[in-house]
């Protein structure tokens, strides 16, 4: 499992830059945003996810008014879907609610940090490792009459699987006026990472796979708090 190592690395990457900051500033934020999942295709499956909802504190260290890193702990929840034929005018539709653990690392550049005392626009690029653990497992059958719902909630033996993600994006901290301390900070990210299958395939018992060897990306747009120490 990579979650205790990376994750250690991130906290003492952290606590490190507090150690060289030159000039001590940093900031706390408490964001809210929602997640949109591609399609990954593969082995005659097309993986994808529901829209989703999260929400993840950050820290952040200055190291100048350009340069900056920071950490990131989030929790985002949505559905991951797995859709494949069994005949030529059927398919097998299978949703795994999941809950996804965020722990995040990324370089921050401010633009123009002396152009506006208000508005401070930012780029950044890091990596991230998600966790994603299986709630449950259900089959999505074809509507009945009256379009009631007929699904049915099964086992496939899925387990919590970590994948390590690119993250990329932007945004752009507003200081709030007279309370120079506060910012309203609206950002995107991006994530890129290997579809999950939660090990769901023959080697583990299972009669099917959910492995498609495809790449998925995330788009996350959000919106949060900052406090500036």
């Amino acid at each position: 499992m990579l979650k205790k190592p990376f994750a250690a690395l991130l906290i003492l990457g952290s606590i490190s830059s507090i150690s060289v900051a030159q000039d001590g500033h940093f900031d706390a934020s408490a964001s809210a945003a929602t997640m949109f999942t591609s399609t990954a295709s593969g082995n005659g499956i097309s993986q994808s996810a529901t829209i989703g909802l999260s929400a993840f504190a950050s820290f952040r260290f200055k190291f100048n008014p350009h340069h900056s890193i920071v950490f990131s702990y989030g929790r985002m929840k949505n559905s991951q879907t797995y859709q494949a034929p069994i005949t030529p005018t059927a398919v097998y539709d299978i949703h795994i609610p999941t809950t996804i653990s965020d722990y995040n690392l990324a370089y921050m550049y401010t633009l123009f940090p002396d152009k506006s005392p208000r508005f401070k626009p930012f780029l950044l690029a890091g990596g991230s490792e998600l966790g994603f653990a299986p709630r449950s497992t259900w089959l999505f059958l074809p509507p009945l009459p009256h379009n009631i719902p007929d699904n049915i909630q099964f086992n496939v033996h899925a387990l919590k699987e970590w994948q390590l993600a690119l993250v990329y994006g932007g945004g752009v901290d507003y200081t709030i006026p007279h309370y120079s301390r506060f910012a309203i900070r609206v950002q995107y990210r991006g994530y890129l990472y290997s579809a999950p299958d939660f090990k769901v395939d023959a080697a583990h018992g299972n009669p099917f796979s959910l492995f498609t060897g495809g790449r998925s990306h995330m788009a996350e747009p959000s919106a949060g708090v900052v406090f500036r120490f």
